[in-house]
């Protein structure tokens, strides 16, 4: 059951449980006015972080909440009581008038020196018109009141507290105060004013076309087919692009976004005849650009441009290589015979290229020994006397990266949050490594803080699975011909079959798949009602040296099913990780026992762990054990122990239970880059499911896979062209401008120097 009430809070039980925001509190129902719904009836309100945004609750606010409750009947010196506890899941800052005003001053304990008679002598004196003098911070005017310092306070009190009067305007119109927030820091004074003009300025702020469509025709009266709404459809077309992953469209494909946005038209109105008007609004406001290569949303054509520039500024420079062909030859003969590293003619050839080139793509499968060129191209740099600096997306793929060269790294977003100017001075190259994942969001921000000098690798391969944020970096530069290329094709590190298969798989053939449980690629078809259960069957078998890779996270074949499966299977009855719950005063289960995989879903740097992480509950705390520094300093408790897979065993603390859970099963999408025994693909008709997913997940094992479920769903997607290949994308386009501008400049100036 779910409810909504408004609640004048009494006390706050916990303020940021667990350390992630969010509050715990309690108060009474309370009507519009302010008066009391229940007085037997107490409501206690559990919001996370997220919920409540950076707004603090304090005594004496009033919180307009909606979710789930439960009634529980409380007794306590002789009184029954009715408890309704509710899970937050909207939470809007309300702001009482009149008397309940002065309650809310004199309560609140952000108001300092504000007590019941100085709050009421302030609502005697200015009435409705206090609402103005706290807005705009009139501490002068609050002085005929208050004492200077105290008029002060409360004026600064009143801006934290978010109580502006464009706020509750927001608010009244069905807004959160985060949304409110944006549009204030945006707008200032004029914001009020600003959306009333134009109430679908509001996209830009991330308000949904739905909620804004309705604000705008509902409580504003604009007109169905009016230019503002026209053009307010056209820029969430944009928005929806981006978030689809395209950052380029063609104009023609503009209606098929816009038409279901702006619904059935009035009575004599076609939309296709007003589009024109609204795109040449849009291009003159700047939400969009159209460019050579269709429509772009502005920020995408500025960051692929930016990209594009980056890599065409290292393609034009003649530079000699790093060092002769001779030397690179003796240099590979060194490494075969200190290191017994021998190299195919595709790695050497990408071993040169590194020496000739200062921005490469090395692309290839699964196995074919892309790490290895990489030991021989650092040992190129280190003889060259060039610095390496090597990152990927994502934690765990870095920490591989790090223990198979050798050598640190990092991902990307702790590389740019770090980054200090100099940083990358003197001979320096940059090794991308999984960027088939690289979005152009991560690859433009790189971009902007690179010295031109800084040579740029990118490793990977373009037919694993695609970034999961906008655009394409690597699919599309390493489809120019004038980009230095080499892909590595000879498979190294896993054959026969399942070398086979996926070499058939990633080229867009079904190949012939066994149904025997022993064969180490095989095919084991059944209804979708029961994957989930045979899947938990086959990781019996081999539970430590398998893991289970699924395309979802929800459904029939999703990781939330298959690991609650699991848990029941494995470690039922097992000794439960639990915590002291600060509301209920008493233990509570953390959903984690004894034996269970786990999954770190976040980069925890401080503690060793990237997002990806995988590990078993070793031991269990009975009670919470006192963790310290070097200096016998209590830090943290206990509450189990993991043995992570890099070998290390680490206390499982209270704070880092939102960032674990079960890991018997993981995406996909987490596990590209990682190597197990075994193992099981659930496979089920999703949008998700395509080529190189399935491609993906066939080569993280070494020496089975197991694929269950529906087989036609798997064959379809394999023989489908990839999704990557249905992103419309100018990256390509942008560079290929670029370098035949720079060939007919080159061309024209050579033709003005006088001949010998």
């Amino acid at each position: 059951m779910s409810t909504s009430v408004t609640v004048r809070v009494s006390s706050v039980r916990s303020q940021n449980p667990r350390g992630f925001g969010g509050a715990i509190f309690t108060g009474v129902s309370v009507d519009s006015t302010g008066n009391t719904t229940d007085a037997n009836a107490y409501v206690v309100v559990r919001a996370s972080g997220k919920v409540l945004a950076a707004v603090r609750v304090e005594r004496g606010q009033w919180w307009q909440v909606s979710g789930p409750v439960t009634d529980r009947t409380v007794s306590s010196n002789g009184y029954t009581m009715t408890e309704r506890q509710v899970e937050a899941e909207e939470a809007t800052l309300a702001r009482p008038s009149g008397e309940h005003l002065v309650r809310f001053l004199a309560d609140n304990p952000a108001f300092e020196g504000i007590g019941t008679v100085k709050a009421r002598r302030l609502w005697e004196k200015f009435g409705e018109h206090l609402y103005d003098l706290l807005d705009a911070g009139d501490s002068v005017a609050l002085c005929s009141v208050l004492k200077p310092e105290v008029a002060v306070g409360l004026v600064q009190a009143w801006a934290v507290q978010g109580q502006s009067r464009t706020l509750q305007w927001l608010q009244a119109q069905g807004f959160d105060t985060r949304l409110g927030c944006k549009v204030l820091s945006y707008f200032g004074s004029e914001a009020q004013q600003r959306i009333e003009e134009d109430p679908y300025r509001l996209l830009s702020w991330c308000a949904g076309w739905k909620e804004v469509d309705r604000l705008a025709t509902g409580r504003f009266g604009v007109p169905l087919d009016d230019p503002r709404r026209l053009q307010g459809a056209v820029e969430e077309a944009c928005y929806g692009l981006f978030a689809d992953g395209h950052t380029a469209m063609l104009s023609a494909d503009l209606m098929d976004r816009v038409g279901p946005l702006l619904g059935k038209p009035p009575s004599g109105v076609r939309w296709r005849d007003q589009l024109s008007a609204a795109i040449s609004a849009g291009l003159a406001n700047g939400s969009f650009v159209q460019s050579h290569h269709g429509l772009q949303p502005l920020g995408a054509l500025v960051m692929e441009r930016q990209i594009a520039q980056a890599v065409h500024e290292r393609l034009a420079r003649s530079s000699a290589p790093l060092l002769p062909h001779s030397d690179v030859e003796q240099l590979i003969e060194d490494v075969r015979t200190t290191d017994g590293i021998e190299l195919n003619a595709e790695q050497r050839a990408a071993v040169h290229a590194a020496a000739c080139h200062e921005f490469l793509c090395v692309t290839g499968g699964a196995g074919v020994g892309k790490t290895t060129v990489l030991k021989v191209v650092y040992s190129l740099y280190d003889q060259a006397g060039v610095r390496v600096v090597q990152m990927a997306l994502a934690g765990r793929a870095a920490r591989r990266m790090q223990e198979a060269t050798g050598r640190p790294a990092s991902t990307i977003a702790s590389f740019l949050k770090s980054f200090k100017e100099g940083q990358l001075d003197g001979p320096t190259a940059l090794v991308i490594d999984e960027a088939s994942m690289l979005d152009v969001i991560s690859m433009s921000r790189i971009c902007a803080v690179l010295a031109s000098h800084v040579r740029l690798v990118l490793v990977g391969d373009p037919h694993q699975l695609m970034p999961v944020g906008p655009g394409l970096v690597l699919h599309a530069l390493s489809a120019v011909p004038s980009v230095p290329g080499v892909e590595l094709a000879t498979v190294k590190r896993y054959g026969g079959t399942i070398a086979a298969a996926a070499a058939e798989i990633r080229a867009g053939r079904w190949p012939a798949l066994s149904d025997d449980v022993t064969a180490p690629v095989a095919f084991l078809p059944c209804a979708p009602g029961s994957i989930a259960e045979t899947v938990v069957e086959l990781l019996t078998l081999d539970r430590r040296s398998t893991q289970v890779l699924s395309a979802v996270r929800n459904g029939p074949a999703g990781t939330k099913t298959l690991n609650a499966l699991c848990q029941e299977r494995f470690t039922a009855g097992a000794a439960e990780v639990t915590y002291w719950s600060e509301e209920f005063d008493c233990k509570e289960s953390a959903g984690l026992r004894l034996g269970d995989t786990v999954l770190c879903t976040r980069n925890m740097w401080e503690r060793g762990l990237q997002n990806g992480s995988l590990g078993v509950v070793v031991e269990v705390e009975a009670s919470p054990r006192v963790l310290r520094n070097d200096e016998g300093e209590e830090t943290e408790k206990a509450l189990a122990w993991v043995d992570w897979d890099d070998g290390q065993r680490r206390p499982l603390t209270a704070s880092m239970l939102e960032d674990i859970e079960l890991g018997y099963a993981v995406t996909v999408h987490k596990a590209q880059g990682s190597q197990w025994q075994r193992v099981i693909v659930p496979v089920t008709a999703s949008r998700l499911l395509d080529r190189t997913l399935i491609y993906t997940a066939l080569t993280r094992a070494q020496t089975q896979v197991l694929l269950v479920g529906d087989e036609d769903a798997a064959r379809t997607a394999v023989l489908a062209p990839p999704r990557a290949s249905e992103r419309k994308v100018a990256l390509d386009l942008a560079l290929r401008r670029l370098t035949l501008a720079g060939s007919a400049q080159s061309s024209t100036s050579s033709l003005a120097e006088p001949s010998c």
